[in-house]
């Protein structure tokens, strides 16, 4: 049986933000998706905006939370069936929880670490076992953040996430070298999208202003992947914030985050309590 010559890419976290924005990107760019994300609703509509769009692009939507335990297998088995390639993989699912730490709820703690963190690193020991085997160029793309240049106050857990992102993804790149798959990991600061709300998040005048937008993030993203940069970070802002990281003292850069986050370490500690 002969496979799909077409070039797949399959995105996690596609319903919404940065996830959906790579898939209208990669569709433009002729890429044939599989879309996956909890919310099937959405799901279809962003499907059914490609296909009216891009009459050549087959999109496939899988409703699947990632942060199960038999998610990645599951993914793999779906993505690869009638003996599809895939080309591209970007984990792009995720998700932060802002406040105190001994007060955030620790089941959503638990959640984010197994999605940020374990799920994203079965998926790519699982499809990079994939790409090896095809034996053509592909790429993993894992979604960092600027928080793992630095501590992140209040945003301890995820930017631990983020940090574990950024060291995995270029050790990971290292190793894959020699072989035809590249793996990167983008690395964005704020950007407007649902993340701020579904974190906590309310974003102060001046770091609302340095926002980008999700469509130059994720084009910088592709770009960068597909040139098979290990580390890409969109936006000089964003850059200045990474260089910045590596010569300030880290009780300053902890003092920084949370100022761009709205200050809640200094109202915590003069009130006497979290809020």
């Amino acid at each position: 049986m002969t496979g799909d010559a077409r070039r797949w890419a399959v995105i996690t976290g596609a319903s919404a933000g940065l996830g959906a924005d790579f898939a209208r990107q990669l569709a433009a760019r002729g890429w044939q998706l599989v879309l996956v994300a909890r919310r099937l609703d959405r799901l279809q509509a962003l499907a059914d905006e490609i296909r009216n769009a891009h009459r050549d692009i087959a999109v496939e939507v899988i409703a699947l939370d990632v942060s199960l335990p038999d998610a990645p297998d599951a993914l793999l088995e779906r993505a690869t069936a009638r003996n599809r390639k895939v080309h591209i993989l970007i984990n792009n699912a995720g998700f932060g929880t802002y406040g105190p730490f001994d007060e955030l709820p620790w089941e959503r703690q638990h959640e984010m670490l197994m999605l940020n963190v374990v799920r994203l690193t079965e998926l790519c020991w699982r499809f990079a076992g994939h790409m090896r085997a095809h034996g053509e160029p592909a790429h993993i793309l894992n979604l960092g953040s600027v928080a793992a240049f630095q501590p992140t106050p209040f945003f301890a857990v995820y930017g631990a996430t983020k940090a574990y992102v950024r060291n995995f993804t270029e050790s990971l790149a290292y190793e894959l070298r020699d072989s035809a798959v590249r793996v990167s990991c983008l690395s964005p600061g704020a950007t407007r999208t649902e993340f701020s709300d579904v974190a906590g998040i309310a974003i102060p005048a001046l770091s609302d202003h340095a926002q980008m937008e999700s469509p130059d993030v994720v084009r910088r993203g592709i770009d960068g992947m597909l040139a098979g940069k290990p580390q890409i970070i969109p936006g000089f802002i964003n850059h200045l914030n990474a260089f910045i990281s590596r010569v300030l003292p880290r009780q300053v850069l902890a003092w920084g985050a949370v100022i761009a986050m709205g200050g809640r370490a200094t109202m915590r500690h003069r009130s006497g309590g979290g809020q």
